[in-house]
């Protein structure tokens, strides 16, 4: 028998409902236009199902088997629903003169059946198990149920009598109806085997209100109202796979569906049209301009369960034509929204539900990389599982690049691995950049400015000292933040420290590079080639420069470039806000003889001299780890000084040099963790706004 792709697999026993049920609700798909395979030739004993019914299952869109009395006589039909279950194929199961729970439990005739079964010993134990445990699954489903105190016997009557008496019948006719719904309704097709999903499913399904169990949605919570739904999430991450995904299984539950995809893309009459068709199940109905479908919308649906999934919209603009108001739908409508921007539900008056879409996990981006990239059976050897998690983690574990980039390294050298880590990043940011930078330039300058801070220099940093900074600048990071989080540009970890993915960073760090040519005139300098041209510069400068966060790395230590790097020479940079010297030695401005140092005794330290006024009058944050030279920092201007961090530095404060300290009237927080030469009295000559102290291990 050859098999067509069959949208619905009937399973029955002949006997039973051939002749009435079976050949009724065959010719009713029929007529609808819904493709049904129907065996009409029976299994012998002690054989398996063949390929043709095997293939017929797994192409088939839905399965419906009919329980009846004799079902489970039938081992050809205890195949097939247990090929059903082994396929993960959407079951509606209808129970013809029997109960749920005697499928469930196998009870009354079903456990006559089940032991002659066992007794003949035809088939192995575990194959009955199988079947048992198909049975238990499919019972637990909720399917159609034939009652006879309702219908009486009609199971062996002639198939006219039985159409005429079914036509009218409004439960099977509802059946078909939802047959009609699943399968007429845009299945969405995804990607076989995803990896990774299983969790942002089952999270989703839950808060839609769903119960989910064993990759299905089993039932529905029945609810008088209406929800909105966003899924949101940076770009690339699956936030379109994910609603496929849930759209798919929860689609049957309602009475007209619609998956409208790109909607940014697309043209607003065209939508509409769309959504008109795909909510009536078809029809000649259409609409010529955006007015005219909003009227059609809001009134044909208001009475009508639907589901809507709306893909892809990053402005409300989008949305008013199409779901302005819940209101335009029946009681337990979902809309759904797919978007790059958490605040796009904020339209709506009604409560709203979110899900934001993370990127891989490390063991589930390897997994979906080396399904790709490796063939089947190959044990991947060390030195290239090591590459993969390089290149995943350069891909910013978002599957979508995951699954190109495994597909173009499968079977290619491992010299072209070798080199694939750094190619993704530059291939990465060519690809995403125009998204990531339509979202940038819709926020506020205030949260641009927040965001490019971020990307450069505070990813994994604790919120709080980058926050006093904002503050201290005129900002305001309340606003930035949530604005950057709304865009999926940010995420807040456990330890309230920022998050970005990698894309997002890179995006960050080439907009401050691209928007100057000489680095010198960057607003933010932190690559160590960038700095080392700049310090070195300085001294030829004739003007100030544009640097308002710098920080020199610890191999500066290593250049005798920077031998001749003296605070005097940043005057240059009088815009500067933030620096980061991370264990980095400076030297006095002996050129002046404004300071003769000659080690790190407490006497030399002490004895400074000059004017400190023009040196970095601007500053903010000073993050000085590992300084070993108090003169040094007694010369820097501190009435803009709002953080001073002088972590695990070899340095001794005595009152006189606290008072000196004290000069910042702003200071706010001072860190002087782990330093074991601090053995001052912290007594504090004036009133500062110091809040935040850290003494962990210093010696006092």
């Amino acid at each position: 028998m050859a098999v067509c792709n069959y949208q619905v697999f009937l399973s029955f026993r002949g006997p039973d409902t051939r002749k009435g049920l079976v050949d009724y609700l065959y010719n009713r798909l029929r007529d609808s236009g819904i493709g049904a395979f129907l065996d009409r030739e029976e299994i012998e004993y002690g054989k398996s199902i063949g390929t043709t019914i095997v293939k017929a299952i797994d192409l088939s869109d839905i399965c419906v088997p009919v329980f009846s009395q004799g079902f489970a006589s039938s081992p050809a039909c205890l195949m097939e629903v247990a090929q059903m279950v082994e396929s993960q194929k959407k079951i509606l199961p209808i129970f013809f003169f029997i109960e749920p729970r005697d499928v469930r439990y196998q009870r009354e005739t079903y456990e006559v059946s089940f032991a002659k079964h066992e007794s003949k010993k035809r088939y192995p134990e575990s194959t009955i198990k199988k079947w048992r445990k198909a049975l238990r699954d499919i019972a637990d489903l909720k399917g159609l149920e034939f009652k006879k105190a309702a219908l009486g016997e009609i199971g062996g009557t002639n198939g006219t009598e039985c159409e005429a008496f079914f036509s009218g019948f409004r439960e099977l006719e509802d059946f078909i109806s939802k047959l009609w719904v699943l399968l007429k309704m845009g299945k969405q097709e995804v990607t076989k085997n995803l990896v990774g999903i299983e969790r942002d499913v089952s999270e989703m399904m839950q808060k839609l209100g769903f119960a989910y169990h064993d990759g299905r949605a089993v039932e529905g919570q029945e609810r008088p109202g209406r929800m909105v739904f966003v899924v949101w999430g940076v770009a690339r991450v699956g936030k379109t796979t994910l609603a496929k995904v849930v759209y798919n299984e929860i689609r049957h539950l309602f009475q007209g569906c619609s998956f409208l995809r790109d909607v940014r893309e697309k043209k607003v009459v065209y939508l509409q049209n769309k959504l008109i068709h795909d909510l009536k199940g078809g029809g000649r109905l259409k609409v010529n301009y955006s007015d005219e479908g909003v009227k059609k919308i809001a009134h044909i649906f208001q009475q009508t369960r639907v589901l809507i999934v709306l893909d892809n919209v990053d402005d409300l603009e989008q949305i008013k034509p199409l779901a302005n108001k819940v209101t335009w739908f029946g009681p337990g409508s979902i809309i759904i929204l797919t978007s790059r921007r958490k605040d796009i539900i904020e339209h709506y008056s009604v409560p709203v539900r979110e899900h934001q879409v993370s990127s891989m996990d490390e063991n589930h981006a390897l997994e979906l990389f080396q399904k790709h990239a490796i063939k089947p059976g190959d044990i991947p050897q060390e030195e290239y599982d090591v590459l993969s998690r390089k290149i995943t983690s350069a891909a910013g574990h978002l599957p979508y690049y995951i699954e190109i980039l495994g597909r173009y390294l499968r079977n290619k050298d491992k010299k072209i691995w070798d080199e694939a880590p750094g190619n993704v990043i530059g291939e990465l940011s060519n690809r995403v950049k125009p998204i990531l930078k339509q979202n940038y330039e819709s926020l506020s300058k205030n949260s641009q400015e927040i965001f490019l801070d971020i990307a450069c220099f505070f990813i994994e940093v604790e919120k709080r000292n980058p926050y006093y900074m904002w503050v201290a600048q005129g900002l305001c990071p309340a606003t930035g933040l949530c604005d950057l989080q709304n865009i999926s540009f940010l995420k807040i970890g456990e330890e309230e420290e920022f998050l970005m993915y990698n894309p997002v960073k890179i995006f960050g760090t080439e907009t401050v590079k691209d928007n100057c040519i000489d680095p010198g005139k960057c607003s933010r300098l932190w690559d160590y080639k960038d700095v080392q041209t700049t310090l070195q510069e300085m001294k030829y400068w004739q003007d100030t420069r544009d640097v308002n966060a710098l920080r020199i790395p610890p191999d500066c230590n290593r250049d005798s470039n920077f031998n001749c790097l003296h605070w005097k020479d940043f005057r240059y940079l009088q815009k500067l806000r933030f620096l980061d010297l991370d264990s980095v030695d400076i030297k006095g401005n002996s050129e002046d003889n404004d300071a003769d140092i000659k080690g790190n005794s407490e006497d030399n330290d002490a004895d400074i001299k000059g004017n400190s006024d023009d040196v970095l009058p601007n500053l903010v944050w000073l993050d000085w780890h590992g300084c070993s030279q108090k003169s040094q920092l007694f010369a820097l201007t501190m009435e803009k000084l709002v953080i001073l961090d002088l972590s695990s530095s070899q340095v001794s404060l005595r009152l006189e040099e606290w008072e000196t300290l004290m000069r910042a009237k702003h200071l706010k927080v001072m860190n002087v963790k782990d330093c074991p030469l601090i053995h001052a009295s912290l007594e504090f000559p004036y009133r500062v706004p110091l809040e935040r102290l850290i003494l962990e291990g210093s010696l006092l």
